[in-house]
């Protein structure tokens, strides 16, 4: 059989392996780090009261009853267990991409139960730190990095979820482009929690966010 030398890959086991990048408190950082969007985003989730402690991070998405959002994470925990119980139909030793991961709850509760590698990636790395601490598993693995443009091995991934996150990419097809060269030949992709809006509806829907954030 013949076996492609991937940069970054232990062709061994398929484990990933960015060590060879510097981390910042168990970070990874693969793109230039920059404040200008990180800043303006946790402005906005503190007004909206969603940055959380350390014990509410642990708990999420099962939120405690003084969550201010806890009717959205009662959906969003039923999301949560119908993946989880897709996911114990399927091999161990996965290799799982949560693109726009935040503070990484979902690879967290996921890495309890499953004997799979989490790879966590987003562009904001106060709550990737915060995430690092918390959860503090071997099998998670958070790495700061600009999808499409950083060194994240092609071919790589057998599920990559983008859970709650596909809304913040303004071109849907450049970015199934790019995961679609992420995954491996039987990979999936699964994006969850996240609305889809009919034509009919995408001015209405454009409309309430202007509003929102005035």
């Amino acid at each position: 059989m013949l076996q492609q030398n991937i940069p970054g890959i232990n062709l061994q086991d398929s484990i990933i392996n960015f060590t060879r990048y510097n981390n910042d408190e168990g970070v990874f950082i693969l793109s230039p780090v920059t404040s200008t969007f990180e800043n303006v985003y946790l402005k906005v989730r503190e007004k909206e009261n969603r940055i959380y402690s350390d014990a509410e991070l642990l708990m999420l998405p099962f939120a405690s009853s003084s969550n201010p959002h806890k009717n959205e994470w009662d959906l969003r925990a039923k999301s949560f267990l119908r993946f989880k119980e897709y996911l114990k139909t399927k091999k161990q030793n996965l290799n799982l991409l949560d693109l726009g991961c935040g503070n990484g709850w979902f690879c967290g509760q996921l890495s309890k139960t499953f004997n799979h590698h989490f790879y966590c990636v987003d562009v904001n790395l106060t709550e990737m730190k915060q995430g690092r601490k918390v959860f503090n598993s071997e099998q998670l693995n958070f790495i700061y990095a600009d999808i499409f443009n950083s060194e994240i091995p092609t071919a790589s991934f057998d599920i990559i979820t983008v859970n709650a996150a596909i809304q913040y990419f303004p071109d849907l097809k450049r970015l199934l482009d790019r995961l679609i060269k992420l995954i491996t030949a039987t990979g999936e992709i699964h994006s969850i929690d996240s609305p889809f809006y009919s034509k009919s509806e995408v001015i209405n829907a454009k409309n309430r966010t202007m509003v929102y954030y005035s």
